[in-house]
């Protein structure tokens, strides 16, 4: 019988086993491979870059958008007018690329002054006669029925939301906006300024036809522009219309005591006015946002408000942030008034903060 030995089987190469290895192009897209894997896995566990956010103008237009204020784009985080693509106003009328209107006829710029870290600023806006002749003839009355109980904010709402004025106020909101784009509580403090700054002053008494009676009427937010003066109520109701156009929530504090008004502005809980939500505004002479413990302009000269407000809600929004600068300052301001009232004198540490809080804000105290 033939013996048989078993045959050494010999021992393949890594090649013979996977011929295609010796494929460059193979071999090649492999490795790629490998990089990319490799790259993915660094990428993932190393920090994050920062996200750029997409440009927005002051209003929160995305850029390359019309807003919602015609006839206004976003371009570079500006609010440029753009009459063909955005349209006009409701009060106007598109013609020949313009937006036409019958209250627009003439007009006069006017100047407005606002501070921001003590330094004087100006803003300009277009003011038409015509747009006040309509405000003056608009009816001041409103006829309740029975059991229905008359209402502050009646008047106050009509007033602020009158849609002719609304459309003509829309470029003072959009230069304050374009001044801020990025920083709603720097909206908010050159609007509280720009009012703060106009020049207080009573309404003249009108005699009421067949009731030999005089009162004063009060004026639309609009007039107060146009006349670059007024009283409480018509500064107040200025810095509201403003606020709520710029998103933020409002409200007006009304004094019966004191026949007194102010704004609020909806703010952090811990620095608003007794609780509220709402930030204290004085509108009849300069001071910080959240100041509410100084004195006002009224028809008898400067008082302190003592009486118990009323809440009269306009709008609801947004708020200031908690790092407002105004509430520390306005913190500040409280102790060194008082000392003032106290002592009649401030020492010369105390004298060098209030002179540069009366340089910041502008202030008349």
């Amino acid at each position: 019988m033939e013996n048989i030995l078993p045959v050494k089987e010999e021992k393949k190469s890594f090649f013979e086993k996977f011929p295609f290895f010796k494929n460059y192009y193979f071999l090649g897209g492999l490795i790629l491979i490998i990089l990319v894997i490799l790259i993915f896995f660094l990428l993932s566990f190393s920090n994050p870059k920062e996200v750029i956010p997409f440009q927005k103008c002051g209003d929160g237009t995305f850029e390359g958008y019309c807003s919602i204020k015609k006839p206004f784009f976003c371009e570079q985080e500006v609010l440029v007018e753009k009459i063909s693509e955005c349209g006009c106003p409701t009060s106007f009328k598109f013609s020949n690329g313009n937006c036409i209107s019958k209250y627009g006829s003439s007009s006069n710029e006017s100047f407005f002054s606002y501070f921001l870290s003590g330094e004087k600023k100006e803003i300009s806006i277009k003011i038409f006669p015509e747009v006040v002749d309509y405000l003056l003839n608009l009816t001041r009355t409103k006829i309740y029925y029975n059991g229905e109980v008359p209402r502050r904010d009646d008047f106050k709402i009509s007033k602020i939301e009158e849609p002719v004025q609304e459309d003509y106020l829309s470029p003072l909101v959009t230069e304050i906006q374009n001044l801020a784009p990025n920083s709603k509580d720097l909206q908010a403090k050159i609007a509280v300024s720009l009012v703060q700054n106009i020049i207080y002053n009573e309404s003249e008494f009108v005699v009421v036809p067949g009731f030999n009676v005089k009162i004063r009427l009060s004026r639309y937010p609009y007039q107060v522009l146009e006349e670059a003066q007024g009283s409480c109520e018509g500064k107040s109701e200025l810095l509201a219309f403003l606020l709520k156009e710029m998103g933020f929530g409002v409200t007006l504090f009304y004094f019966p005591e004191e026949n007194h008004e102010a704004v609020g502005i909806k703010c952090p809980l811990e620095y608003s006015y007794l609780g509220t939500g709402y930030c204290f505004v004085e509108t009849t002479m300069p001071s910080p946002i959240s100041f509410s413990e100084g004195k006002y302009l009224g028809a008898v000269g400067q008082s302190k408000l003592v009486g118990v407000s009323e809440f009269v809600l306009i709008s609801d929004g947004i708020s200031l942030s908690g790092d407002l600068e105004d509430y520390a300052d306005s913190e500040s301001l409280v102790k060194l008034t008082n000392k003032i009232d106290q002592s009649g004198s401030l020492n010369p540490v105390d004298k060098l903060k209030m002179d540069s809080l009366r340089e910041k804000y502008n202030l008349k105290f």
